[in-house]
């Protein structure tokens, strides 16, 4: 499949290289951007593709097959349509839209088109997530009661960056999304979300927290940052064990899960015994027990292609060849669903947008 790269930012460079390791199965044909000297720099320094005048003459590119999307948010609909109007899939960067209402016009103009389209989350297609909702769905964890997720990077403040900008920047769209759609995926839909944050000079949320109730019952907790260092790493936990998956949250290195069986509430501890309990031995044989517990823990792999940007667009190649219009495993009602989120928690902590 040969694809238009629309956007020639840091994530654009990662796509294109990350597509070399499909092999002769993907490559890069035309490259655009806002400035026709960024796209020819673009394609001179990785030496793939070659440079056109605008990102309309990308898409209609004779020997394009397919778009991936990468310029700004408030972009992505005017682009998207241009993409679906020449009957090209389209890979289009987190998050889809700026907002809901521009994310469903795109979700809609797919549709009318018959043509495939997805949010390029591209941590939802790592194997390791796959093995994660395979475990999930064969009840391993029991009851799934809730989710932590994080990703906080401390940066300095610049209000000519997309970060700070004040009106497509902040914490929650830029970082917050990644471990919003996994609890999305995870825990289904929500229906309940409370929001509070710190805003920066430029008006943007900079920290974020947000608490969300699924309508399963179970919850989950969002952090997000652009001025502090967090974990970034996430855990999953239910009725009969955890998940822990390792950091980064972007591309984790791995997971373990760890059962831990329901224990009865037992009555309080004999006289006789307390006081071994709480000795320096009986404390020793506590955490002894607590091993043998732990030994029933199960290691998964963090292994992906290349820098694991490849299983994205592997899976829209795949799907476009067998004709689907939709993603199954990111659909493009879940990603107007996120966003939806988005809106609401902005709305309530009065950040710019």
């Amino acid at each position: 499949m040969r694809w238009a790269i629309l956007g020639t930012g840091v994530v654009s460079r990662k796509f294109c290289l990350g597509l070399s390791a499909l092999g002769g199965q993907a490559q890069v044909s035309a490259v655009a951007s806002r400035n026709p000297n960024n796209a020819k720099a673009f394609t001179a320094s990785l030496g793939l593709g070659y440079a056109v005048p605008d990102y309309e003459a990308a898409i209609t590119a004779p020997d394009v097959d397919a778009v991936y999307i990468a310029t700004p948010a408030h972009l992505h609909e005017a682009h998207a349509i241009l993409a679906f109007a020449a009957g090209k899939p389209a890979l289009i960067e987190k998050p889809l839209a700026h907002d809901a209402v521009s994310g469903a016009r795109i979700a809609a103009a797919a549709n009318d088109a018959k043509v495939f389209a997805m949010e390029a989350m591209w941590t939802r297609f790592l194997p390791l997530i796959s093995q994660i909702r395979d475990k999930l769905a064969a009840a391993e964890l029991g009851d799934l009661r809730g989710f932590h997720g994080s990703f906080m990077r401390s940066n300095v403040p610049d209000a000519s960056v997309s970060l700070f900008n004040p009106h497509a920047g902040g914490a929650l769209l830029h970082r917050g999304v990644y471990p919003l759609s996994l609890a999305h995926m995870f825990l289904g839909p929500v229906t309940d979300i409370h929001a509070s944050a710190r805003l920066g000079d430029t008006g943007v949320d900079e920290d974020i927290i947000l608490t969300l109730t699924h309508k399963n019952g179970a919850l989950s907790d969002i952090r997000a940052s652009v001025r502090a260092e967090g974990s970034n790493a996430c855990t999953l936990w239910g009725t009969h064990g955890r998940i822990d998956i390792a950091g980064p949250i972007w591309r984790p290195e791995g997971a373990r899960l760890i059962p831990t069986p329901p224990a009865a509430v037992t009555s309080p501890t004999p006289a006789r015994f307390e006081a071994f309990r709480e000795s320096r031995f009986g404390q020793r044989v506590a955490r002894w027990r607590t091993g043998l517990k732990r030994r029933g823990m199960e290691t998964l792999p963090g292994d992906f292609l290349g820098n694991g940007y490849a299983h994205e667009a592997q899976h829209l190649m795949q799907a476009v060849k067998a004709g689907q219009q939709q993603s199954d495993i990111m659909p493009l009602q879940d990603s107007v669903d996120i966003l939806k989120l988005v809106d609401t928690a902005l709305l309530q902590v009065g950040a710019t947008t």
